[in-house]
C-alpha cells in the first residue's frame, strides 16, 4: 500500500515541476521586457545560461562521484557519475545549440572558432564518446 503513496508523491512532484516550467517559459517569452539593443534574441539567454550552469554542475558532480568511486570502489558512485554525465551532456548540448542560435543574428555567423567554444565542443565529444 505504501508503494502507491510514493507514486502519488512522485506524480505530484512531476506535475508541480511541469507547471513551474510552463510558468517560466511564459514569463520569459511574454513578461520579460525586450532588450533595446538585441531585441527578442536576448530571450535565448534564459535557456542558454541556465543550461550552462546545470551542465557544468552535472560535470562537477561527475568528477566528485568518480573520485568517490575510485576511493571506495562502491558501484553506487559509478552509477551517480554515469547519470550525471548524461544530464551534463544533454544540458551542454542545449547550451551550445542556443548559443549558436543567439550568435547568428547578433554576429552574423553560427560559429566562431573561439577557444572557449572549441574547448566546450571538445569536452562534449569526449563525454559523448
Amino acid at each position: 500500500m505504501e508503494r502507491w503513496g510514493v507514486r502519488r508523491r512522485w506524480a505530484a512532484l512531476y506535475s508541480v515541476t511541469g507547471v513551474a516550467i510552463l510558468i517560466a517559459v511564459f514569463a520569459a517569452l511574454v513578461f520579460a521586457p525586450t532588450e533595446q539593443t538585441m531585441g527578442n534574441v536576448q530571450r535565448i539567454f534564459y535557456w542558454h545560461v541556465s543550461a550552462a550552469w546545470v551542465g557544468f554542475f552535472a560535470f562537477f558532480v561527475t568528477m566528485v562521484a568518480s573520485i568517490a568511486y575510485l576511493r571506495t570502489g562502491r558501484r553506487a558512485w559509478d552509477v551517480v557519475a554515469l547519470s550525471s554525465v548524461e544530464i551534463g551532456l544533454a544540458f551542454s548540448i542545449i547550451m551550445v545549440t542556443t548559443g549558436s542560435i543567439f550568435a547568428r543574428p547578433m554576429w552574423n555567423t553560427w560559429w566562431t572558432w573561439e577557444p572557449r567554444l572549441t574547448s566546450v565542443t571538445v569536452m562534449l565529444i569526449i563525454y559523448a564518446s
